[in-house]
């Protein structure tokens, strides 16, 4: 009989416990523009600025870590969907995630990157001849890419602030 009480209390406790967690991890995400900065219209223009051709789907009003975000949904020109997580009292984007792409976390405003994606991604192309861009990111302030010609593989990464060449390595594709 006492083992089946301490049984069921461990039970209990386990469930109370989870059942506490999960509601402790939940964000609320009922805030209004009058909590923030930026409004909504603000934040949709410095989408559409950091990505050529943005067409807006969604947007959605989200609290993460104690953030109020932004969250962005939309498409490109070309038909890549498109998610940008924008803070709402600074303004700045906090994550952009490309066509699905495993959560690119492009953390500009933290990682004090002043090159354009798109001037890292020609340099990258350039010092890798005649290759395509399998994959980009960001790491400690620098963009990362990986490149591919159908013979070489190419790892190459940009500096964040001057747009250089800091690292290149080429390996033959298995």
């Amino acid at each position: 009989m006492k083992k089946t009480w301490l049984i069921s209390g461990i039970i209990g406790a386990v469930l109370l416990g989870g059942a506490y967690g999960v509601s402790a991890m939940s964000d609320d995400s009922s805030w209004s523009e009058k909590d923030v900065k930026f409004t909504q219209k603000e934040a949709e223009s410095a989408a559409k600025k950091e990505i050529n051709g943005l067409t807006i789907d969604k947007v959605e009003r989200d609290k993460e870590d104690g953030v109020l975000l932004y969250e962005i949904d939309g498409h490109t020109e070309e038909g890549k969907e498109m998610n940008v997580d924008l803070d709402a009292n600074t303004g700045e984007i906090v994550k952009i995630d490309r066509d699905g792409d495993e959560d690119e976390s492009e953390e500009k405003a933290a990682a004090g990157i002043k090159v354009k994606k798109e001037d890292a991604e020609k340099t990258a192309k350039e010092k890798a001849a005649g290759s395509e861009v399998k994959e980009m990111g960001i790491d400690d302030g620098h963009y990362e890419f990986e490149l591919h010609d159908g013979e070489y593989e190419y790892e190459v990464t940009i500096h964040g602030q001057t747009g250089e060449v800091i690292e290149f390595e080429k390996d033959k594709e298995d």
